[in-house]
């Protein structure tokens, strides 16, 4: 994995993926002694950055993390020239880094290849704790990423302290660069013989972790945005100007999408199985190709291959559309869960692309699998986007709601005098979370059901044997499982103890996970909190041996979206438990004083889903046991 440490502060955000960081604990194990940035832009839309830093490894762990450096560029578009490299120890005396210790490869990125990038790796020698790097380079942006401009971004994260940052930004007067920054201080600011000069530092004291499940949380960072682009349309405009030519309807495609959609007339169901054919049929592969990862091939090209990156998905299921007369566009996303908010000035800010259906309203991406015609993966939902072809204004997708993010379970517990039980859990999903059945089934595999069975019981710690089926619906946006488990030991002391409402498997939705979200007493940045739903009927079936002696009390509690009610009830010998949860979230994260609001509910319903009822065995049954037993021994 790539460290964060490689790149000198800045992200190289490339189309259809994204960086992934690593953060320090505590004090951190890098310490930054000096760092200096100077950035020239071009009136062409290009620019050139000397980057210059020196950083120390406070630590073992940070010799380590420092002992390869690694930056990454565009062959096509991008130069990089290490200028300076060293080892400085901390008795003193540099060490240059040998030309043999500077290395080119083939880009690579968490086992995937990327085709048009390359990874520049310097290996710092004699390298302990307590000793420092510097590294002195030039990157050259030779040309823009797309038509009419280009854009950077500089963070500066807060795992390591940084003594002293500088950045120098220069171009022409003539040029309409757009700059935004946080947490830097303009120190100083002019014009001359044509030129604007533009001088920034930056200093901190300490490191900070971020907080969990944090959400946008770039406005929380040191950072300096650069960006040639007038707005967003020009953004969109850009892309459309390249992307366009390459979903031309083909008599190829025209056949294709003939052929998909034979006998079908209604517009939203030619649509759907050109949507299911592109996802079945074109696999998903994160690999860049063509200019600079923001051009996809031509269709062609994808039809004779059969896979593609998210530009290439996005570019055939547009020209199948098109060919149906089905209007389409291509829609630039930034896809992840943390990133909601657009930055304050215009970037090539986005890693992926999907579709809209203007006609029909509907944001698709073909490149999940598993996700149901009409509904977009957590990833895509509540999301800002470029809708590039007629770009008018930036729009977002519809975010998840209860009803498109929703499991059923119902559970039958039948409970025996000797601790033994049988128990049913029928699980159905709705939208995304029929997706997450979905995934579940494929991630055990075909005719592995019974291994996963008997592991699933032994890591439980329970004996007994069981069955996994599916169970389908004629709704394709619904799809279920029943577990069924005769479990030995369900209860290893009958006598007395206590039983919980619980399935034999969670399902597709994590209450574990959401309820982890509110375990901090207190925050800062945004958190997420999206909208869901859970109905549970839990039936315990107990033998007339038994008796009850509690029952959980009902429970009813809101708290803005947040809803949770519980009613328990006696059928003869079974007892029943009713319940509904969820959040009616309008959006897919809360601030922090929402989170805060929120989060004594939700401590509350963490303890009320762990309510129980508790029992004995009657003393008949249980005098009629010991007799039973001490017969046998005589």
């Amino acid at each position: 994995m790539l460290r964060k440490y490689l790149v000198g502060i800045g992200i190289l955000l490339t189309l259809c993926g994204a960086a992934q960081l690593v953060q320090a604990a505590g004090e951190g194990h890098v310490h930054s002694v000096q760092e200096r940035y100077d950035i020239r832009f071009n009136v062409q839309g290009t620019y050139t950055s000397v980057i210059d830093y020196t950083w120390r490894a406070v630590d073992l762990q940070g010799a380590a993390t420092l002992g390869q450096q690694y930056l990454v560029y565009d062959v096509g578009r991008q130069e990089i020239e290490v200028l300076e490299a060293e080892t400085i120890p901390a008795a003193g005396g540099a060490i240059k880094v040998p030309r043999s210790d500077i290395k080119v490869q083939d880009g690579v990125l968490g086992g995937v290849s990327y085709p048009e990038q390359k990874l520049l790796q310097i290996t710092f020698p004699k390298l302990t704790a307590g000793d420092a790097i510097r590294l002195r380079y030039r990157f050259v942006q030779k040309l823009p990423d797309l038509p009419g401009g280009t854009s950077r971004i500089y963070y500066f994260y807060r795992d390591m302290i940084r003594d002293d940052v500088s950045v120098t930004l220069r171009y022409p007067q003539a040029l309409a660069l757009n700059v935004a920054h946080n947490e830097l201080n303009v120190v100083d600011e002019h014009i001359a013989d044509g030129q604007r000069r533009l001088r920034l530092k930056f200093s901190s004291t300490d490191t900070v972790l971020p907080e969990p499940i944090s959400i946008n949380s770039w406005q929380q960072t040191p950072y300096i945005m650069m960006s040639t682009y007038s707005d967003w349309k020009a953004i969109a405009d850009a892309y459309q100007q390249g992307a366009a030519k390459k979903a031309a309807v083909t008599p190829e495609v025209q056949a294709l999408a003939d052929e998909i959609t034979r006998g079908e007339t209604s517009q939203r169901e030619q649509a759907k199985l050109l949507y299911d054919w592109v996802r079945k049929n074109i696999s998903y592969v994160a690999s860049y190709v063509g200019n600079g990862g923001w051009i996809p091939n031509d269709t062609a090209a994808i039809l004779k291959t059969h896979y593609g990156d998210c530009k290439d998905h996005s570019t055939l299921l547009e020209a199948l559309l098109e060919a149906r007369g089905i209007p389409a566009s291509q829609v630039l996303i930034y896809a992840d869960t943390e990133n909601y908010l657009l930055p304050p000035v215009a970037l090539l800010w986005f890693n992926h692309a999907i579709n809209y259906l203007p006609t029909l309203g509907l944001f698709l991406d073909s490149t999940d699998s598993q996700m149901p015609f009409g509904i977009l993966p957590e990833t895509d939902s509540d999301k800002p986007v470029l809708v590039t072809k007629n770009f008018s204004a930036v729009e977002r997708t519809p975010i998840a709601t209860i009803d498109n993010f929703k499991m059923n379970r119902r559970v039958y517990i039948k409970f025996a005098a000797d601790g033994s039980a049988v128990r049913t859990s029928e699980i159905d999903g709705y939208g995304r979370a029929a997706a997450e059945v979905r995934s579940f089934i494929e991630d055990i595999g075909p005719g592995q059901e019974q291994d996963w069975v008997k592991k699933t019981l032994a890591e439980a710690g329970l004996d007994g044997e069981g069955t996994l089926q599916i169970v389908k619906s004629a709704r394709e946006d619904v799809l279920g499982f029943q577990y069924i488990e005769k479990i030995r030991n369900y209860v290893n002391q009958p006598e007395a103890g206590v039983l919980a409402f619980a399935p034999g498997v969670t399902g597709p939705i994590s209450l574990g996970k959401i309820l982890r979200r509110f375990t901090q007493p207190e925050r800062t940045a945004d958190a997420k909190c999206d909208a869901f739903a859970v109905n549970d009927l839990i039936d315990i079936e107990m033998p007339d041996a038994m008796q009850v002696l509690y029952l959980p009390k009902d429970v009813d509690m809101h708290e803005g979206p947040i809803f949770f009610e519980a009613r328990y009830e006696r059928l003869g010998n079974v007892y029943r438990l009713t319940r509904r949860w969820g959040s009616n979230s309008t959006k897919s994260w809360c601030s922090a004083q929402e989170y805060q609001a929120m989060r004594p509910v939700m401590n509350r319903i963490d303890k009320a889903l762990g309510a129980r009822l508790v029992f004995v065995m009657r003393e008949e049954s249980t005098a009629a046991a010991s007799s039973g037993s001490a017969a046998s021994h005589n």
